[in-house]
C-alpha cells in the first residue's frame, strides 16, 4: 500500500494539463460494467466493478491510469473495490442523469471531492439538490476515506453537473449546474457556476440567468467543449440548448435552442467531438420507461462552425434501443450506451470511431465493444472535460489531423506540433520522459515497442499562458511472413505432346485467412505496381517450372512479399482410372431424366484417404472453380475428380454418373375384399422386370410376395413395389417405385333385428344389421332401397331382402305385419268366408288368444292362430249380419282390441 501512495502523490501533483488523460482510463457504470483504455488505444472490458445504477455514476483514476474511486453517487467504492472508508450515504441517485462526479483539489495531493446531484424517485423521496463530499487519500492505507459528507450547495437541481479547468495558473475548477435562481424548487433558469479552488470548495456560485428559459425536466446530460467554451445542456422535452461559457469569471451566455428535427426528438446524451466542431446527442422517441417494445433513439451531429447549427443536423445512426449516454474517451472515440428499456440493458457500447468526421464518415459501429455479462443502462462516467483538451499530434498526408495512428514494422512515423517561438517542448511515451525539445519527432524503422501513448506538452516561456498538450496512440503491427510456396498443377493432355504450360489459379496457393495477396511475374512489376490482371487462369510462360512473386497484405494493412514456384504436372485421362456411378431418375412422372448422386458417398467409398473435390467440367476442375459437393441432382454426365496432396495437384480423373429411367406405374388405391369370401386375388400391371409386395404393419413392411399376382386374406394397408433391372459392367443395377394400396374389408349383412310397428294405418318396418358391406334393402327381391325403414306395409307374412353393394351376398329375413278385415261374407262362396287375424300363424305369435264378441259383450268365439278363423256361428247357428268385437292377447304381451262387420 505504501508504494501505490507514494506514486498517487506523485501523480496528483501533475497539474491538469499534465501528459497524460490517466484520470479517464477507469470507467465503471451501469450494471456491473467497466472498460480500461489501454497504451495503444484500444479498449478492454473489466468485470471487477461493483457498481449497479440505472443512469448516473462517476470514476477518477490517477495520471498513470490506476483506479482511485468510483461511485454511482450515494456508495463510494476504493481501488481494491470495496466500499471507502465512512464511503456510504452520498446523496447522489442511480436513476439521476450524472448523480456525481470528482474532481481534484487544486495543488493538494491529498484532496478529492465528489460532487453530487440528487433526484426525488418516488414521492416520499427527498431531492437534496447539489452537495459535495471530501475524500482525503492519505487514510486508510492509501484507499482514502471520506472526511466530510454531503455539503449542501443547492436545496434542490437538475440531475446535471459537469466541470472545466478555470486556469492553468492555481488549477481552478469551475463545477456547473442548472437550477433556479436561488437553488429552491420551480422551474430551472439558472447555471450555477461553483469554483474549487486552493483554498477548496467556494460555495457561493457565479450565476446565470436567463429569464425566457423555463425547464421543468431535470433528466439530460450537461456537457463542456474541452477547452471550455461551449456549454451544451440536453433537457429532455423541454429542449437542446447551447451556450458560451467564459472560464475566467464563470459566466454563461449566448443561449441558443438547437432545433431536433429528426424522428426522434427528446435529447438526453451528449458529446462534442475532441476537436470541438461537432457536438453528438442522444435522442430518443421518449416511450415509457418500462415499456417492453418501442423505444427508438436516433444519434445526431451538429456542426459548430457552420452559421444555423439546427439546420446543419445529420443523423448518423437510428435504431430500436432506449435513451443512453454519450462520453469521450482518451482515444479520441466516443462511446454510446445502448439499453432496451429504463430496466434493462445490454452487454454492449457503441462507438463512434471517428467523432472529427462530418456525417457518416465520423463511422458509428453499434455493438462495438463487448461487456460479457455486465450491462451497460443509460448511464456513462463524466470528467472534467479539460482532461480531453488535447491537439492532434499526427498529420495525415491527406493534410487531417488525428490522434491515433495504426503502422507496419519497419516504418518510418513522425509527430508534428505547431511552432511556438521559444517554447519548451516537453515529450513522453507511456509516462516515460524523451529527450527531444523540437515540434517533430520522428521514429524510424519502428517495433513493436515504438506502440504506445505518445505525449507532447508545449510550454509557452509566458508563464501567464497555459502549456498546449497533445497526444497520440500508436501501434505498430508485426509484418507478416511471406515464405517461398510452391504450387502444383496438372496439365490435362488430351491431345499430342505435353506442353508444360496450363493456367493456375493463383488465389488457390493460400487459404482463406483475411489477407489479401497480389501476383507479379517479377520483381519490377511488383515495383511498378503491374500485377497479374487474371490471378484465376494465369497461365505460366515458361514450360513446367516457373517462379514468380506475390505481395501479402494483412488486415492492418502491413505487407510483405516471397516468391512463388510454379510447377506442371502432366495428367493423361486415362480411360482404366474412369469410374461410373447409377441413379434412378428421381421423379419419373415428369419429361426430364435427372437423379440425384451422393457424392459425400461416392468420395468415402472411391477417394477416403485423399484430398479431392468434384468438379462439373474439366476447366473448373483445373481451376478449382465451382466444386460441386453432397447430394448433386443432374442427367447423365460426366463430372472430373481432382486429387491434391499439400495443395499440389496430382491427378485429374473422370467420373461418369448415368440416370436410369425409374417405372413409373398406376394403380387402384384401394382393393374390395369380400371377407366371408375367398381370398382376394390382385394382380400388379405387366412390363415390369421386378414385383414385390409389401404390408405395412406399425412395425414396418414385411414383404409377401414377389410375383405380378397376389393373393390377400388380411386386411390393411400394403405395398406395391416395381422395378427395372440394368445389366452393366459394374453389376446389376436396379431402379424401383412404390405406390400403396389399401384392402377395405366388405361382406353380406347380418340382420340383427326386424322392428315392425303394426296394427296401425301405417304399419311401419325397419331392418337392423351389421356388418363391414354397403348395404341395400328390398321388400320383394327386385327394388332395392338405401334406406332401412319400410313404411305403409300391408299385414301379412313378408320377406326382407339386403344387398351388398360390393356384391358380397345376399341376406334374407321374415317378418309378419299383424292386421285384420274389416268384414268378411260367410256365405259358402270361399271368399271372405272366414275372420281371421292377418300376420299370425304356428311360426309368428302362435301363442295368441283371439276372443270374439257382441256387441253386448258376449263371447262368441275363441279363435286359434293356426285355424281358418271365425265362421260366424255360434253353437253351430248362424248368427246375424252386424257389428262384432275381438280382442287379441299376443305372444309378445301385447292386447289389441277392435271391431269388425259381418256381412250376410
Amino acid at each position: 500500500m505504501l508504494y501505490r501512495y507514494i506514486t498517487f502523490l506523485l501523480l496528483v501533483l501533475l497539474p491538469l494539463s499534465a501528459f497524460a488523460q490517466g484520470e479517464t482510463s477507469n470507467w465503471y457504470f451501469g450494471r456491473s460494467a467497466g472498460i480500461t483504455f489501454n497504451n495503444d488505444g484500444t479498449v478492454s472490458p473489466i468485470s471487477d466493478g461493483r457498481i449497479s445504477t440505472f443512469e448516473g455514476c462517476a470514476s477518477i483514476s490517477d495520471a498513470l491510469g490506476n483506479l482511485i474511486l468510483y461511485t454511482d453517487g450515494i456508495t463510494v467504492y476504493d481501488a481494491s473495490h470495496n466500499v471507502m472508508q465512512n464511503g456510504n450515504g452520498l446523496f447522489g441517485d442511480p436513476s439521476s442523469t450524472q448523480s456525481a462526479i470528482v474532481v481534484q483539489k487544486p495543488q493538494d495531493p491529498n484532496i478529492l471531492y465528489i460532487f453530487t446531484v440528487d433526484t426525488a424517485t418516488f414521492e416520499d423521496d427527498p431531492d437534496r439538490g447539489l452537495s459535495y463530499s471530501e475524500v482525503d487519500m492519505t487514510l486508510n492505507g492509501g484507499l482514502g476515506a471520506i472526511t466530510q459528507k454531503n455539503v449542501n450547495l443547492l436545496a434542490d437541481c437538475s440531475e446535471k453537473i459537469t466541470a472545466v479547468l478555470k486556469d492553468c495558473s492555481d488549477e481552478s475548477i469551475w463545477v456547473v449546474t442548472l437550477a433556479t435562481v436561488n437553488g429552491g424548487e420551480g422551474p430551472f433558469d439558472t447555471y450555477h457556476a461553483f469554483e474549487v479552488a486552493p483554498t477548496g470548495v467556494n460555495t457561493t456560485s457565479v450565476s446565470s440567468t436567463f429569464t425566457d428559459l423555463e425547464i421543468l425536466d431535470p433528466r439530460g446530460y450537461l456537457k463542456f467543449s474541452a477547452d471550455g467554451k461551449k456549454l451544451a445542456s440536453a433537457n429532455m422535452g423541454f429542449g437542446l440548448y447551447l451556450y458560451d461559457f467564459d472560464t475566467t469569471n464563470g459566466m454563461v451566455s449566448n443561449q441558443e435552442r438547437i432545433r431536433v428535427t429528426a424522428p426522434n426528438k427528446i435529447p438526453y446524451g451528449l458529446e462534442f467531438s475532441p476537436n470541438q466542431q461537432f457536438l453528438y446527442v442522444h435522442t430518443s422517441n421518449n416511450q415509457p420507461a418500462l415499456q417492453e417494445g418501442g423505444h427508438f433513439s436516433s444519434l445526431l451531429q451538429y456542426d459548430m462552425t457552420a452559421p444555423d447549427i439546427s439546420s446543419s443536423e445529420i443523423e448518423i445512426d437510428r435504431r430500436a434501443i432506449y435513451r443512453g449516454a454519450l462520453q469521450l474517451g482518451q482515444n479520441g472515440k466516443i462511446y454510446r450506451t445502448i439499453a432496451e428499456n429504463y430496466v434493462r440493458g445490454t452487454n454492449y457500447l457503441g462507438v463512434i470511431e471517428n467523432p472529427n468526421e462530418l456525417g457518416t464518415d465520423a463511422s458509428y459501429v453499434h455493438n462495438a465493444i463487448f461487456l460479457g455479462t455486465a450491462r451497460s443502462t443509460q448511464g456513462l462516467p463524466p470528467f472534467i472535460q479539460s482532461y480531453f483538451d488535447r491537439v492532434a499530434i499526427i498529420k495525415n498526408d491527406d493534410g487531417t489531423e488525428s490522434t491515433s495512428k495504426a503502422l507496419c514494422e519497419g516504418e518510418e512515423f513522425s509527430f508534428e506540433a505547431d511552432v511556438v517561438v521559444n517554447a519548451t517542448y516537453n515529450w513522453e511515451k507511456d509516462g516515460t520522459p524523451i529527450v527531444n525539445n523540437s515540434n517533430i519527432l520522428t521514429v524510424i524503422n519502428a517495433s513493436a515497442t515504438d506502440s504506445g501513448r505518445y505525449s507532447l506538452e508545449i510550454v509557452p516561456i509566458d508563464p501567464s499562458l497555459c502549456p498546449i498538450i497533445g497526444e497520440a496512440f500508436v501501434s505498430v503491427n508485426p509484418i507478416p511472413d511471406a515464405p517461398d510456396v510452391t504450387l502444383t498443377q496438372c496439365d490435362v493432355v488430351q491431345f499430342g505432346a505435353p506442353d508444360g504450360l496450363t493456367p493456375f489459379n493463383l488465389e488457390e496457393t493460400f487459404p482463406k485467412d483475411g489477407n489479401s495477396y497480389t501476383f507479379y511475374e517479377t520483381p519490377a512489376d511488383y515495383i511498378s505496381s503491374n500485377p497479374i490482371t487474371n490471378p484465376i487462369g494465369y497461365t505460366n510462360t515458361t514450360p513446367f517450372n516457373q517462379t514468380i512473386f506475390y505481395e501479402i497484405v494483412d488486415s492492418n494493412g502491413c505487407s510483405n512479399t516471397g516468391q512463388l514456384h510454379l510447377v506442371v504436372r502432366d495428367v493423361i485421362l486415362d480411360p482404366a482410372n474412369d469410374k461410373t456411378f447409377y441413379a434412378c431418375d428421381s421423379i419419373p412422372e415428369d419429361f426430364l431424366l435427372e437423379g440425384n448422386f451422393d457424392l459425400n458417398a461416392i468420395e468415402d467409398s472411391e477417394y477416403s484417404s485423399m484430398d479431392i473435390a468434384f468438379y462439373t467440367n474439366l476447366d473448373d476442375a483445373i481451376l478449382e472453380q465451382n466444386p460441386v459437393s453432397g447430394e448433386f441432382n443432374s442427367s447423365s454426365t460426366t463430372i472430373y475428380t481432382r486429387i491434391e496432396n499439400s495443395n499440389a495437384c496430382l491427378n485429374i480423373e473422370r467420373v461418369h454418373l448415368t440416370v436410369n429411367p425409374t417405372p413409373t406405374i398406376t394403380f387402384n388405391e384401394s382393393f374390395l375384399w369380400c371377407t366371408d369370401g375367398a381370398p382376394l386375388p390382385i394382380q400388379a400391371p405387366a412390363g415390369y422386370d421386378l414385383y414385390r409386395w409389401y404390408r405395412i404393419t406399425g412395425s414396418g413392411p414385411t414383404e409377401v410376395g414377389n410375383t405380378q399376382n397376389l393373393m390377400i386374406s388380411d386386411l390393411g394397408t400394403y405395398s406395391l413395389e416395381v422395378g427395372y433391372e440394368y445389366i452393366t459392367a459394374e453389376g446389376v443395377f436396379q431402379c424401383f417405385n412404390a405406390v400403396d394400396f389399401e384392402i377395405i374389408p366388405s361382406n353380406s349383412a347380418l340382420i340383427e333385428d326386424i322392428v315392425v310397428k303394426d296394427l296401425s294405418d301405417n304399419n311401419i318396418v325397419e331392418v337392423l344389421v351389421s356388418g363391414d358391406g354397403d348395404y341395400e334393402f328390398s321388400l320383394d327381391g327386385i327394388n332395392y332401397q338405401d334406406a332401412t325403414i319400410f313404411e305403409n306395409v300391408e299385414p301379412g307374412f313378408h320377406k326382407v331382402y339386403v344387398q351388398d353393394k360390393n356384391d358380397c351376398g345376399i341376406t334374407e329375413g321374415k317378418f309378419s305385419v299383424i292386421g285384420y278385415p274389416k268384414f268378411f261374407t260367410p256365405n259358402g262362396d270361399n271368399i271372405n268366408d272366414t275372420w281371421q287375424i292377418i300376420g299370425i300363424n304356428k311360426e309368428f305369435q302362435a301363442n295368441s288368444q283371439i276372443s270374439i264378441f257382441d256387441r253386448y259383450g258376449k263371447l262368441m268365439a275363441m279363435v286359434s292362430p293356426e285355424s281358418q278363423g271365425w265362421n260366424g256361428t255360434f253353437n253351430n247357428n248362424e248368427l246375424p249380419a252386424s257389428d262384432y268385437w275381438f280382442k287379441v292377447n299376443l305372444e309378445d304381451g301385447r292386447i289389441f282390441k277392435g271391431h269388425f262387420t259381418l256381412k250376410r
